[in-house]
């Protein structure tokens, strides 16, 4: 991740009326107060978190699928530091009802949670998190509220209640005040009971006397704007078009101060600063600070009023950084005084794919979508919601832009932000800079800036870490045994140590941590270690945060006593999953086959339990394999080839264990053979060029094949349970539902879910679903590529 960088910028300032231009470019004190508490502020790397979700309105019995993307905040492209992920869902009182810990490779992790008996109909909260993200106050972590119809329970789904009792109407004058005598820009933003934006509804500002000094109308998120100029001893009331012609009086202006304006004007962004004659003697010839910054970088210029009481600062686009820039202008005492928001979209790489082609497949259809615009030799993942057209289930206020860009940076709860980034165009721009208008100041606190720094109190996890203590054991060699996603590990103490740690480990649900011992002569013992390990839980995330709930718009009465889901789909899906495991495993060895060279062994379990031995192995494959016990050393283990090739006469093939060389044979002498998946033997060494004239062997594992039969390596190993594990990686299956026609499943039933959804070679995303006789398919589409590119896209498939 990056550092905060800091620099000047030169902005040209056109103080109206004397048409002087004025370059800022001065150092003093305050500047540097001011840059080193941003820079200690920034110094810290950030990563935030989205999260997409299947639906956001399940049905109990259910499942609730969803990928978690992690992302650098400054450079928002994938975050790789990290490997646990942590999901919860939470009830209304926030008590903590499913959670997991899901790994994470180049950035992305996905899960499941099963919506069962511990769901009752009502909203609940969703929220994916790392570890390192506890370090800071900004909602870098991500959160969502979800909705549960339980069947059981309810048999009608209502409409929220669409009569306003209480507006809540909001008048924020931008940049934070409202200053008396002087032209001042008042963002609108009026919302419902439920906290949404109440649309098309119209207001005119009347003064003391009744009379219209402006009018406004909200868009369809309830946000507005207005331009007035407010006199002293004059009191100022908003008319609403309401049912009860709703009356708001206007906070009183201030009558000193200072305010501003922000103008797009295409290529350049004009900040105008504006004060009245009433403050200006007291600020002609003080020095304000006007910083430009992200996060991580910040710049900086000097304003000063002189004998105007209205100044442009002119900021050429290029100056801004893509996604949010946080404009704040500070007082000679480095007191912020105004903030606001601005975003560019300039720069945001959202690729688009092509049409989609349906193939049917007997009682399936093969989706293949163009993805020519994803370069698939890089890393990408798409995840694809499939629900039908005509989904009530599918209500996020967010997508992958929405959230990385935007919903970091602001304090607020944002209606349908994902609006603000799907087809933009000129018109959708203005409507973000007036919804940034209305957010006040940043999640970027200045106090905190200032005062309270952040330190790394939680660090970044790359999985699970361990301190093992020697107790009573002599050693000074000790082996960790392979997990599915974790290889071998050996650690060598130096004279004196009695303790020693290890990271990174990766263990699956129901795996265990297994430790030996190597004595002078190379035999594995069972040690006596106390061993810690981090994490032990799953952190609770207690910061404050904001999401906004779900708004339903239409009323929905089904019969209850027929039911939703087929129960029966449970016995189909333990079927499916024998005949779906058998066909994978006979796919998985045609595969393998496909890409090595050499005879591949693949071990049976009467061979994990009869061979416990590799040196024995490896004798009856071609090789020579024997302890040497050398005059006044060590006895060691020698592997030869029976036919030497190599140009330095040595005898040695090539081993390898996971892909890890191994270059110390006598850890051999201990392998255990009871995790042996297969091993590959091509004794002529073609792909390892000269070096592989002595024939390689190479050694892949898997610790699930392993069966509580294999129990001659106890006396050898101390075992330990992890106490936290990452959750297995499960396929999604859709629940049978009794009708795929009625008018239920067609607002809130589920076709099915891809979260690892990956473009091929040739430029095809590719997936397989259930054919369930509907007309449309509707395809929600999250994903990245190509090194920082993001794709955000709704499809709509029609079948013939």
């Amino acid at each position: 991740m990056k550092n905060s960088t800091f620099q000047k910028f030169n902005c040209v300032l056109l103080i109206l009326f004397s048409l002087v231009y004025f370059y800022g470019n001065s150092q003093n004190s305050n500047e540097d107060v001011l840059f080193e508490a941003y820079k200690n502020y920034s110094k810290l790397p950030r990563e935030t978190a989205y999260g997409h979700l299947n639906k956001s309105t399940l049905i109990k019995g259910e499942s609730l699928g969803f990928s978690i993307y992690l992302f650098d905040k400054y450079t928002k492209k994938s975050s790789t530091h990290t490997k646990n992920v942590y999901c919860t869902i939470q009830n209304r009182s926030g008590k903590i009802l499913k959670k997991k810990m899901i790994l994470a490779e180049n950035g992305v992790a996905s899960g499941i949670f099963e919506i069962d008996s511990l769901f009752k109909s009502g909203n609940y909260v969703f929220k994916a998190y790392t570890n390192w993200m506890r370090n800071f106050e900004e909602q870098n972590f991500y959160v969502q509220h979800i909705k549960v119809i339980n069947p059981d329970e309810d048999s009608f789904i209502e409409v929220d209640d669409e009569e306003l009792f209480d507006l809540d109407a909001q008048f924020l004058p931008e940049g934070g005040h409202l200053l008396l005598n002087t032209k001042n820009t008042v963002g609108v933003i009026i919302k419902d009971d439920y906290g949404f934006g109440v649309p098309l509804l119209k207001g005119k500002v009347l003064d003391s006397n009744g009379d219209e000094v402006t009018n406004f109308e909200t868009n369809l998120l309830g946000i507005s704007k207005f331009e007035f100029t407010p006199l002293a001893r004059t009191v100022y009331t908003v008319e609403l078009s309401d049912e009860e012609q709703t009356e708001i009086t206007l906070d009183m202006g201030e009558s000193k101060g200072v305010n501003m304006t922000l103008q797009d004007l295409n290529d350049k962004i004009a900040l105008v600063f504006r004060t009245n004659p009433n403050t200006l003697p007291e600020i002609a010839n003080k020095t304000f600070k006007l910083t430009i910054g992200n996060g991580s970088h910040l710049n900086v210029s000097d304003i000063i009023f002189k004998d105007n009481t209205e100044i442009k600062a002119f900021v050429s686009h290029q100056d801004f950084t893509t996604g949010i820039n946080i404009i704040t202008l500070f007082d000679e005492n480095n007191k912020p005084v105004l903030e606001r928001l601005y975003f560019k979209h300039d720069g945001i790489n959202a690729l688009v794919t092509g049409v989609p082609s349906v193939e049917k497949l007997n009682d399936s259809l093969m989706i293949s979508i163009p993805s020519a615009s994803i370069n698939s030799k890089l890393f990408n993942n798409l995840s694809i919601s499939v629900l039908p057209s005509g989904t009530k289930s599918y209500n996020h206020h967010h997508n992958i832009l929405s959230y990385t860009f935007l919903q970091p940076y602001v304090k607020g709860r944002i209606e349908n932000a994902r609006y603000y980034f799907t087809n933009v165009d000129r018109k959708k721009k203005a409507e973000l800079d007036n919804l940034l208008m209305t957010q006040g100041w940043s999640s970027y606190d200045w106090t905190t800036i200032f005062n309270n720094p952040p330190t790394n109190q939680y660090e970044f996890e790359d999985g699970v870490s361990i301190n093992a203590n020697l107790n009573n054991t002599e050693g000074d060699k000790f082996l960790t045994y392979p997990l599915q996603n974790s290889p071998t590990v050996t650690v060598t103490l130096k004279d004196g140590e009695r303790n020693f740690s290890a990271r990174g480990f990766l263990p699956l649900e129901n795996e265990a941590l297994k430790i030996g011992m190597i004595d002078k002569q190379n035999r594995v013992f069972r040690p006596n270690l106390y061993v810690q390990f981090s994490p032990i839980e799953i952190p609770n995330l207690e910061y404050k945060y904001t999401s906004l709930n779900y708004k339903n718009n239409s009323a929905f009465r089904y019969d209850a006593s027929l039911p939703i889901l087929d129960q029966s789909w449970n016995k189909i899906e333990t079927l499916d999953t024998i005949l779906l495991t058998a066909n994978k495993e006979k796919e998985r060895i045609e595969k393998i086959k496909r890409f090595n060279h050499g005879r591949i062994d693949f071990f049976t379990n009467e061979q994990r339990l009869n061979i416990t031995d590799f040196s024995a192995y490896i004798n009856t494959k071609g090789f020579l394999s024997r302890i040497v016990y050398p005059p006044l050393e060590h006895p060691y283990l020698k592997i030869e080839s029976l036919r030497v090739k190599t140009l330095n006469s040595s005898t040695d093939p090539l081993i390898y264990i996971d892909n890890m060389p191994v270059t110390d044979f006598d850890l051999l002498l201990s392998f255990d053979m009871s995790s042996v998946d297969y091993i590959i033997i091509d004794k002529q060494g073609f792909n390892e060029g000269m070096r592989g004239g002595n024939g390689v062997i190479k050694i892949v594992t898997n610790p699930h094949l392993k069966t509580a039969q294999f129990s001659n390596d106890k006396a050898r190993t101390q075992t330990i349970k992890f106490p936290l594990t990452f959750s297995v990686s499960k396929k999604f299956y859709t629940p049978t539902y009794s009708s795929y026609l009625n008018d239920f499943y067609q607002n809130y039933g589920v076709i099915d879910w891809f979260p690892k959804c990956k473009s091929s070679d040739n430029g095809i995303l590719k997936f397989k679903i259930l054919d369930t006789k509907n007309k449309e398919l509707k395809l929600f589409i999250e994903g990245i590529a190509n090194d920082g590119a993001y794709i955000s896209e709704e499809k709509i498939i029609t079948l013939n």
